[in-house]
């Protein structure tokens, strides 16, 4: 009997990169020359490269993963007092987040962006700006959030034909489980067993939102595992909202986002296959219980869409997911969606 387990989120185990030791050094230098110079003279900065832009990222035709095309990163540089108070301001978080990294990094110790935010919330403003800063971080040196010592905690979850094996103990059996089981830290020698498993179910639902970095790794790590074994093709499905941000966290699943770049790589699914919810599915059939339950596209889906079919390569005419395309101009020409909640009518 074919079995499946479904997943949202997952960590893993950090890593050390002696580049962010040299970034951080090598920053925090250069800003101490600064300040040591006359008011006239000095000019502390801290120079950040900009994640991309969808529509300047193009697919790698070898792995299938989004990237940024070399030519179009640009960069930003904030300075101190700087030419505003938002820039002067900025300037002090990135060095505030730097020193926290510091600290994490030479105490051996992992942080989450959440306790990042609550160091100085007030000073912060928003978990987004704390997001907003070490994504900048990671993209600029090239590393991913790991190395920094950031990790996320964890909230999805697994159901399913999996064994965790460390230390050759079972530390997570998720098919005995009486309930859904949080996914744990994935650690460089721990052992997979998805050797029961035939094919994996992704359902992006629950209010999760786009996926997480974690959850993405965790699902590169099954395709490989299930890709060394001496085993059939461990098959990958994916189970989203029929509406514009449904389709988003398929693409961001199988090609990457633009957001994390440098990092799709390890991150992709490329076999991943998506199983609905289609709106065109329910309407060839109009007296299919769900049919009544479509629901009319905002405003916002549709200049989404539209943004889509604009920007990204994932959805060009001359793309890889020309199915999807057609999928997505289907449902902006019906003015259309539908919700995983339409197959339980």
């Amino acid at each position: 009997m074919a079995q499946t387990f479904a997943t949202e989120y997952s960590s893993r185990e950090i890593t050390r990169d002696p580049t962010v030791r040299a970034f951080i050094d090598n920053t925090l230098t250069d800003l101490v020359h600064e300040l040591s110079l006359s008011p006239t003279e000095a000019h502390p900065s801290i120079t950040l490269k900009r994640r991309a832009n969808p529509a300047a990222c193009v697919i790698n035709p070898i792995n299938g993963a989004l990237e940024a095309n070399l030519r179009a990163e640009t960069y930003k540089t904030y300075s101190w007092p700087g030419t505003t108070a938002f820039e002067a301001w900025k300037f002090t978080v990135i060095l505030r987040i730097l020193a926290i990294i510091d600290k994490a990094i030479r105490s051996g110790q992992s942080i989450s962006k959440r306790d990042i935010y609550y160091i100085d919330p007030q000073y912060f403003r928003s978990q987004q700006t704390v997001n907003g800063v070490i994504d900048d971080l990671v993209y600029t040196i090239g590393v991913d959030r790991a190395a920094l010592n950031v990790e996320a905690a964890a909230k999805g979850l697994i159901a399913g034909c999996l064994r965790l094996i460390r230390d050759s103990q079972v530390v997570v059996n998720a098919q005995s489980a009486t309930e859904d089981t949080l996914i744990p830290r994935i650690e460089n020698d721990d052992e997979i067993d998805i050797s029961r498993a035939r094919w994996v179910l992704v359902i992006e639902k629950e209010g999760k939102g786009y996926p997480d970095l974690s959850t993405r790794e965790f699902l590169h790590k099954l395709s490989n595992v299930a890709s060394n074994q001496n085993r059939p093709p461990l098959r990958f499905y994916g189970l989203t909202d029929g509406d514009p941000h449904g389709m988003a966290i398929l693409s961001t699943y199988k090609y990457g986002s633009a957001a994390h770049v440098h990092e799709n790589a390890r991150l992709i699914l490329p076999r991943l296959q998506w199983l609905g919810v289609r709106v065109t599915d329910i309407i060839a059939v109009p007296d299919a219980p769900g049919y009544k339950a479509l629901l009319s596209l905002t405003p916002q889906d549709r200049s989404k869409i539209v943004a889509m079919l604009r920007n990204s390569p994932v959805w060009a005419s001359d793309g890889p997911a020309l199915e999807w395309r057609v999928e997505l101009q289907r449902m902006l020409m019906l003015n259309l969606k539908a919700e995983i909640e339409i197959l339980y009518d």
